[in-house]
């Protein structure tokens, strides 16, 4: 069988350190996805679980940086893998961020709109895509079947796109008559344009993922 050059350089320097940022990666994706079932079944009024959640992530994110610091060599390039690290990281850091949000206007979002409930669980959908993606990572990347779940995300992001159009028209007309409670109008946009937001994130990591296997292949 023929040798490629990086099969010969994981035989000289060992795979420890690729093995090491594969499992971490792995520890942040299922962070990840333990705070987005958390979020659903509080329905994110718990914000002290979810800022839990992203402490979690943090301590796995600065071992990442430690271990991306100080490694001589990977086999992805340095780069990728800090962007891909902090693209997931921030899917969590904007779960925080709606919580939060839900916490400052709790008397108007003890119940959530049906609109966020939905987009949320398009949003939780598509962080245990990014997961399967990043069990990928593991072992050699199949192009093919990296393509297939990046551009499952990439509907899943244009099926949030329009959600978040429509549930603002319908907002605007709801809260256009004169006498309308503006503070609810600007606390659900804000509400709807954050959750987009996570879904932004989990779509990049997608694409750095989609990404690392052309470069790969």
């Amino acid at each position: 069988m023929r040798k490629t050059i990086w099969d010969a350089v994981t035989w000289f320097f060992g795979p420890a350190h690729n093995e090491r940022f594969a499992a971490l990666l792995l520890q942040l994706a299922d962070t990840a996805v333990g705070c987005a079932e958390h979020f659903r079944k509080t329905n994110g009024q718990d914000l002290a679980g979810i800022i839990d959640y992203e402490h979690r992530g943090d301590a796995i994110v600065d071992d990442i940086h430690e271990l991306l610091d100080n490694s001589f060599i990977l086999r992805f390039d340095v780069a990728d893998c800090m962007r891909l690290t902090d693209d997931l990281d921030n899917v969590i850091d904007g779960m925080r961020k709606v919580a939060f949000h839900i916490d400052i206007y709790k008397p108007l979002h003890a119940t959530l709109r049906p609109e966020a409930v939905e987009m949320f669980a398009v949003a939780e959908q598509m962080i245990d895509t990014v997961r399967e993606l990043v069990v990928m990572l593991g072992s050699k990347l199949d192009l093919a079947r990296v393509r297939e779940k990046a551009r499952s995300l990439d509907e899943a992001e244009a099926t949030a796109d329009k959600m978040l159009a429509d549930a603002e028209r319908t907002l605007v007309v709801e809260y256009s008559p004169a006498g309308a409670n503006r503070l609810h109008f600007i606390a659900w946009v804000k509400l709807l344009e954050l959750l987009e937001g996570t879904t932004d994130e989990a779509n990049h990591c997608g694409q750095l993922i989609m990404s690392l296997a052309r470069k790969e292949s």
